[in-house]
Parts: structure tokens; sequence; C-alpha cells
């Protein structure tokens, strides 16, 4: 198995959980892996998995506080058709929570943090959660400055600042080789301004469109023999209920897959204003008769 299969997967993994994803590069097998834990200090486990088919990995990108989820994306890798497939979860999804409701981005700032968030996603989709992956903005950042940027062109000016979250957004219209910064910037954006749609949802394929860019652009012979390295720079960023052997054999699974042909879905559903907050409402009929089928 060539070193190329597990740069792919590691790009896909780590982009996935900060934008999105995991950090997973096989020429390191003697280096930890940071395992999640409850607030009681259970280990967080996974559904069982089935390794002759469809595998679910539930990505987790945190917001600069590290306590809300800012990006919730769950990616399938089915071995029999070749495919990665992904459900985008606006982060502004209306859940019931406790005796109420709240958005489930907010579910990571409990006691149990990524179970919370993994039950709720496997509630709402009616998928099997195998295996998740959390990685904090800095992780981001880093990668994308790590492999010297990623080109992406603006249709718009992007302009937007909130000093509460210490978000500032002014990227002018045109082509840019975006560092760590600027691709914060991109990939957090959301308020409509200059003609943009603010939907969470247009924000979700934003930072598709980024991934697969991301992917094309660096997935190089020269990143493919620095894998350890990128893995070595990134892994203190990761939180996993992967081991090292399940990294080997998912890799193995996903050898021959085209990484520039991913299927994208979002959680279907639309915005709506509840007391004064704005919601995504899950629309769960939709969802069933149109995505779910894809997944099955």
């Amino acid at each position: 198995m060539g070193k190329r299969v597990f740069l792919s997967f590691f790009l896909i993994l780590i982009m996935c959980s900060a934008v999105i994803g995991g950090v997973f590069v096989a020429t390191t097998l003697s280096q930890e892996i940071n395992v999640g834990r409850t607030e009681e200090g259970r280990e967080i486990p996974g559904d069982k998995v089935n390794w002759n088919g469809k595998i679910n990995i539930l990505v987790i990108g945190l917001d600069k506080s590290s306590r809300l989820t800012d990006t919730i994306i769950l990616f399938q890798i089915d071995g029999k058709n070749k495919q990665i497939r992904s459900i985008s979860i606006p982060r502004d999804t209306r859940v019931k929570s406790g005796k109420g409701y709240s958005k489930i981005n907010s579910l990571y700032a409990g006691k149990d943090r990524e179970l919370a968030t993994m039950k709720m996603v496997k509630s709402l989709t009616g998928l099997p959660i195998h295996y998740y992956a959390t990685i904090n903005l800095d992780g981001f950042k880093n990668l994308v400055d790590y492999l010297g940027g990623v080109e992406i062109t603006v249709d718009k000016d992007m302009k937007y600042k909130d000093p509460y979250q210490n978000l500032y957004i002014d990227i002018p219209a045109g082509t840019h080789l975006m560092d760590g910064n600027m691709a914060e910037q991109y990939v957090r954006f959301r308020k409509g301004s200059s003609g943009y749609d603010g939907s969470d949802v247009q924000r979700t394929k934003r930072q598709q469109y980024f991934i697969k860019a991301l992917i094309k652009q660096h997935l190089t012979l020269s990143n493919i023999t620095r894998a350890g390295d990128i893995f070595n720079e990134m892994k203190k960023y990761l939180t996993t209920n992967f081991t090292i052997s399940e990294v080997w054999d998912l890799s193995k699974k996903i050898k021959g897959f085209d990484m520039e042909n991913m299927e994208n879905y979002d959680l279907s559903g639309y915005s709506q204003t509840i007391a004064d907050i704005s919601y995504y409402i899950f629309d769960k009929a939709k969802f069933d008769a149109e995505v779910l089928p894809k997944f099955r």
C-alpha cells in the first residue's frame, strides 16, 4: 500500500474536522493518537464496525473557544463502490436537549462532548457512527500554513466583523493563495454581505469546496514523501477513537478511490427564527427520502 493512499485519507480527515478531519499517516505508526474521553474519564466508543460494509466517521471542528463545534460532517467510506460521501450538518440545527431545545453546536460544551454530539447525529440521520475525529481551529490553520496555502477564487468581497468572537473577515474578490488565517476567514464566513447568501448551508458548501481544493492541490509527490512530518506536526490537534491498526485497515479499504470525486450532501432542512433565535430546522421526511438512501 502506497503513501498516496494514507495522505489522501489524512488530508480528507484533517480538513473534515476543522473545516473538517483526522491525522492518519502510515509512516509514523509508533506515534500515539489522543483518545477522547467523557468527563468521567470513560473512553468514547463507536458503533460496531463491519469492515466489509460501509464505515461512517464523524468529524468535528471546534471554534476558537474549543467549547462549541463550528463544523460537523459525517463521512462514509463505501469500499464496495469505492466512494466517499459526506453529510454536512449545520451548526445551528435545532435539537432536543434536556427539557428544552438548543443548537447542535452547543452539545460539545456539555460533560459528554464528542459522545453527546455522536448520539445526536446518529439520532438525526439514523446512521451508525463507527468513528469520530475532532480537531481545533489552530490545527486547521497550521495545516494550511504547513502545506503552503490553498488557492481559492472568491467571487465577491467577503467582509464581516464580530469582536465578541475576535473574528474579522476581509477578503477582496479575486484569486488568493490563502494562508491559515485567510483560510479561517473563508471557511467561517457566514453573514450575508455584498450579495452573499448568509445561510449556514452556504457556509458548509464553501467548506466542502475548500476541502476539495486542498486535496487537489496538495495530494502531490512532495507531500507524499513528507507524510510523516505532516503527521507529527498535526497530531497534537487531534482527538479520535481510531487505533493505529484501524487506520491501516481503513487505508487499505480506500485504496483506488478517486479522492476528488466525493459526493457531498447537506442535512435537509430550512432556516427559521424561533423566540428571536435563528435555527436550522431538520426536515426528516425530506432527508429520509432524498439523502438517506445514498448512505444505506
